[in-house]
């Protein structure tokens, strides 16, 4: 029956202005101290700037919309944070080394692992302490906003209203009224345009672009120049065999289970069947399967004649991984103790990590290891020739035999899915003082290691006002589009009077019959299911009526209302759930709210998406 409502949360909460946890991971640590560059907000002394904006967009392209989003979820967190300092809400030491360590990228084998948590520091990061810096806020955040969530009382009163609301469905017609029966009878003066145009001059402006020529160095192809002898490799193999994987190795058991809280009497009996058992296996090693079905006590591979498959070092607990290791294939263990019990081993089959099956893998290596040279040497020539010859690209590119690319014109925004000029860096580079106004060569960008490139300006058009000569058409058809679809608003309207009045209803050309719901729409905007639901159906039919955003205008008969069926326990537990957010997500911006009358928060004339 609910389907709807956990299919369409994310959407309930918006329809509501919820806000719920969706600021928390930003990581607000990547504010940035400037003293000339314009600001997009102010929170208390705290200035967020449009870098920061694109820091959370993580070089993807975003349209103004929700780039001003992320904004907003910004100054929240900025208004929480100042909260919780006032409230003396930090972080330990304590608690943000376990919140690092419970980080499920950091950990190995269950456990932290130091070598991954540096790996990723340096791949992200200037430092550790930027990055426990950004921990530090995102703790702070769900102190401030945990006691909001999942405390909120729904009484059953509610839960019953709202669940025969989600559940009743309603069968409807529909006739529309198009604007284009209406267009022909339309006239535009001349004075309406031009009165329409000067009071609306922002709707007809060109936005700035540029047009941007690059070059890229990239170490992937320069390894590709590179040459490796199978002598290289195979020597280079020999002597780093646990870069390109470990040893497996296939094992069958026995196990004889013990329970954690055996006495050491009930322990040794378990043992002493155990020994018995690995009497047999040795009088009959052919018979190790047979007896592993029979008589292991291991539910995942008994069946399999106590197969386990293979696994590598780490897989196991230690105690079971050293018998493993320490036998040839064939050969049979003593009785091995671990924590789960007693086992008895056999090694079906080693699996080696050989040259043959990873020499693709080692050639790469080599290949990138030896270009790693070649290209940080091509990449300081790189700096040196953007910066001597700032005015072209012609000489870096000869020099070190690179491509000039143009890239079709673009806006502050960028183009979408290009990895060069869809690039957060690339796009503070275009429209920054030296590169746009100066008309230099970049500084080389790296777009991700191992990538690199630099740019110029080719060409750029400021932002432009179109005269009313050039865009008089568009503006008549506006405003010619904008009076038809007033008429057939209008029209609709009498309709909709006179089909409430049981006049003209027959007459219509109805369309199909269909079942809608709040929460199975059935291809119902959202507007015109609000109107369906909110019509009185105590007469059938019933009708109601609303404007698309395409001028149309449309009207629906109310045949019949179902309502709704009784619903189980697991689907009003989730309706519950839901509303009990709902309730929460209220509260939370009623918090937010007045934090901002205790934090003033100024927002700056300049647009989030410049």
């Amino acid at each position: 029956m609910f389907n709807f409502v956990q299919n369409n949360q994310a959407a309930i909460k918006i329809i509501l202005g919820a806000v719920a946890l969706t600021f928390v991971g930003f990581g607000v640590g990547s504010y940035t101290a400037a003293v000339d560059e314009p600001f997009l907000a102010k929170v208390g002394n705290n200035k967020i700037f449009a870098r920061d904006v694109e820091r959370q967009l993580e070089g993807q392209p975003a349209n103004a919309a929700t780039r001003q989003a992320v904004l907003e979820n910004l100054i929240r967190q900025q208004l929480l944070i100042a909260a919780a300092e006032r409230n003396g809400i930090t972080p330990s030491v304590e608690q943000l080394r376990q919140a690092i360590a419970a980080i499920p990228t950091f950990q190995e084998n269950g456990k932290f692992s130091p070598a991954r948590y540096a790996e990723f520091i340096k791949g992200r990061y200037r430092s550790a302490d930027d990055f426990e810096a950004d921990v530090r806020r995102d703790l702070m955040l769900q102190t401030q906003i945990t006691p909001y969530l999942n405390t909120h009382f729904v009484s059953s009163s509610v839960l019953a209203r709202m669940g025969a609301l989600f559940g009743e469905s309603r069968e409807v017609r529909e006739v529309l009224i198009s604007p284009a029966g209406f267009a022909a009878d339309v006239k535009i003066d001349d004075a309406a345009v031009k009165a329409y145009y000067d009071s609306n001059k922002t709707r007809y402006q060109e936005p700035e672009s540029a047009v941007v020529e690059y070059v890229s160095l990239s170490l992937g192809e320069v390894a590709a120049t590179q040459v490796v002898s199978d002598a290289e490799a195979q020597a280079y193999f020999d002597k780093h065999k646990t870069e390109f994987g470990s040893e497996e190795r296939r094992v069958s058991h026995i196990l004889l289970t013990v329970d954690a809280g055996a006495k050491p009497e009930a322990k040794a009996a378990v043992k002493a069947q155990a020994e018995a058992l690995l009497q047999q296996v040795k009088a009959n090693p052919a018979g190790f399967a047979a007896l592993a079905k029979a008589r292991s006590q291991d539910p995942g591979s008994a069946e399999q004649g106590g197969d386990l498959g293979f696994f590598a070092r780490g897989a196991m607990v230690k105690p079971f991984e050293d018998a493993a290791f320490a036998l040839q294939p064939g050969q049979i263990s003593g009785v091995v103790e671990t924590e789960f019990g007693f086992h008895i081993l056999k090694l079906d089959e080693v699996k080696p990590v050989d040259f043959a099956g990873q020499k693709a893998a080692v050639i790469e290596k080599l290949k990138r290891d030896k270009a790693g040279a070649s290209y940080r040497a091509q990449l300081e020539k790189m700096g040196e020739l953007a910066y001597q010859q700032p005015d072209s690209l012609q000489a870096l590119a000869e020099q070190l035999k690179l491509t000039v690319k143009t890239g079709p014109a673009m806006s502050r925004s960028g183009i979408a899915g290009d990895a060069v000029l869809g690039n957060a860096k690339v796009l503070e580079a275009v429209y920054g003082d030296d590169v746009l106004k100066k008309k230099h060569n970049s500084e080389p960008v790296e777009l991700s290691a191992g990538n690199t490139v630099v740019l110029r300006v080719k060409q750029y058009q400021p932002q432009r006002q179109k005269p009313l000569a050039e865009v008089q058409a568009q503006v008549r058809a506006e405003l010619t589009a904008r009076e038809a679809a007033n008429r057939a608003e209008k029209r609709g309207l009498q309709l909709l009077a006179e089909f409430k009045t049981g006049k003209g209803v027959d007459g219509q050309a109805w369309g199909a019959l269909r079942k809608v719901s709040r929460r199975a729409a059935n291809g119902m905007a959202v507007p015109e299911l609000r109107a369906v639901f909110a019509a009185n159906v105590g007469k059938l039919p019933a009708f109601a009526g609303a404007r698309r955003d395409n001028g149309d205008y449309v009207i629906y008969r109310i045949d019949n209302v179902d309502k709704a069926p009784t619903a189980s326990a697991p689907e009003l537990a989730q309706l519950k759930g839901v509303l009990g957010e709902m309730s929460a997500n209220t509260v939370l911006i009623s918090y937010l709210d007045e934090l901002r009358n205790h934090d003033k928060v100024m927002i700056s004339q300049q647009p989030a998406d410049q």
